[in-house]
């Protein structure tokens, strides 16, 4: 019995965020590491999951580090899979605090219970300035307005109609400057906005439930309605639901989040 393994490495768990009634979120790995792990191991396991995001969470002092990998590169912010990270602390570790902070590799994040199962996260707001629709180039074929900022492009389109049918072709996104192609529309089914995101090179080319794109999303619709919270459906095949309320200097994203399975990873 000398040579049996009883030992057990990270524990994992799959998290989908941004669910609702009829929508299945964006699937995230949320990974809890017992000690630091080198970068090539961290891209390898988040190949081998193979979701959009895996969050890689570990202990430091009294906060949390917190960083994402999608199966093919490392990214400055994910807001699904924080939120799913922010879900694995209430509801599977037991985590006790009215507030939970992350370091980043966009700063410290901060995350909180809304009550009713809503999760909040902040998340660092986008400032985003009017700019040609040349930018976006044929890919999205015609559009009422083109806003950039960040690593962001925001398309405007007519409406939910449109914006359902569109099917950009994978090397004419690629080639818009920018790693999240933001396009959406006013209205929707329960909402105030619908958008769909692609993120080409990041390795993505549509995300189911993008919450970072509401950094971008809530200061253009404050800048077009004049209200500091909204209420989003991204509509994916998987779809999702979101909200947010814009500050100063952060936007809080919030939903809900379930548990699909957990495990250990061996690594």
């Amino acid at each position: 019995m000398e040579n049996v393994r009883v030992s057990f490495g990270h524990r994992i768990w799959w998290v989908d965020a941004f669910i609702g009634d009829n929508e299945r979120g964006n699937p995230a790995a949320v990974v809890l590491l017992e000690d630091a792990v080198d970068d090539g191991t961290l891209q390898q396991i988040a190949f081998e999951l193979g979701v959009s995001e895996t969050a890689f969470l570990r202990r430091v002092g009294d906060d949390w580090s917190l960083r994402w990998f999608t199966p093919s590169v490392e990214v400055d912010l994910c807001g699904h899979a924080t939120l799913a990270t922010l879900h694995v602390l209430l509801n599977e570790l037991g985590a006790r605090g009215d507030e939970f902070y992350f370091s980043t590799r966009s700063g410290v994040l901060s995350g909180r219970s809304l009550g009713d199962g809503l999760l909040g996260v902040d998340l660092p707001r986008v400032v985003v300035e009017a700019v040609s629709s040349k930018v976006v180039g044929g890919a999205l074929g015609p559009v009422q307005a083109v806003y950039q900022g960040g690593s962001s492009v925001l398309a405007i389109v007519d409406d939910y109609e449109t914006l359902c049918g569109l099917a950009p072709d994978p090397v004419a996104l690629f080639l818009i400057p920018s790693s999240l192609v933001i396009v959406a529309c006013e209205g929707g089914p329960n909402v105030d906005v619908s958008l769909r995101v692609f993120a080409p090179r990041l390795g993505l080319h549509e995300d189911h439930v993008t919450g970072s794109a509401l950094c971008t999303l809530a200061p253009w619709w404050m800048e077009h309605t004049g209200a500091p919270t909204l209420s989003v459906r991204q509509a994916s095949g998987r779809s999702g639901l979101m909200h947010a309320r814009l500050f100063e200097h952060n936007v809080e994203v919030a939903g809900h989040a379930r548990t699909f399975f957990a495990g250990e990873l061996r690594v």
